[in-house]
């Protein structure tokens, strides 16, 4: 009895998730112990991401000091162009949601820093194979301040986001 008990409930389960997989989010250290410094090869960010697989909802720690995270277009990580980013992350603890499929591209914010290989850009896919395509790789922006677990004015960043697709 106990046992068909057992399998109604994971027949119910089954129905109502609608056979899709639950993937449950994961934390990934952005350079590894490294963290997020200035690499003594130019493409060590390049190779730290290649093994691994980014999906909506997983999480970037950046662990730096004397440093920030600029998230940027494609165009400005080719050229680390530092001038017009999308967000700014300013402090030693940097959380990211990647909430939404497609690619992301994240540099230093010193111009030095990022011609020496401190960037990052990776791609994201949805774990959900009934998801809606990804939103346009620029969408309009609009600002929001944060202030981090702390009323430290140097520890507030503001970022950009683009309407739904940036809300987490």
């Amino acid at each position: 009895m106990a046992n068909t008990m057992k399998l109604v409930v994971l027949l119910a389960v089954v129905i109502v998730c609608g056979g899709s997989t639950v993937s449950a989010e994961e934390l990934f250290m952005v350079g590894g112990s490294e963290g997020w410094a200035v690499p003594s090869e130019a493409d060590f960010y390049h190779r730290w991401a290649s093994d691994k697989i980014f999906q909506v909802g997983d999480i970037l720690r950046f662990r730096y000091k004397h440093d920030s995270v600029l998230m940027v277009s494609r165009e400005d990580y080719e050229k680390c162009y530092t001038a017009d980013p999308i967000l700014v992350y300013i402090g030693r603890n940097t959380h990211y949601k990647l909430n939404r499929s497609g690619y992301y591209y994240f540099i230093s914010g010193e111009l030095e820093h990022c011609e020496q290989g401190q960037k990052l850009a990776i791609q994201v896919t949805s774990s959900d194979m009934n998801a809606s395509p990804p939103p346009p790789e620029d969408p309009p922006l609009k600002p929001v301040f944060h202030c981090a677990d702390s009323e430290d004015p140097l520890l507030c960043y503001s970022e950009f986001r683009a309407s739904k697709y940036d809300e987490y």
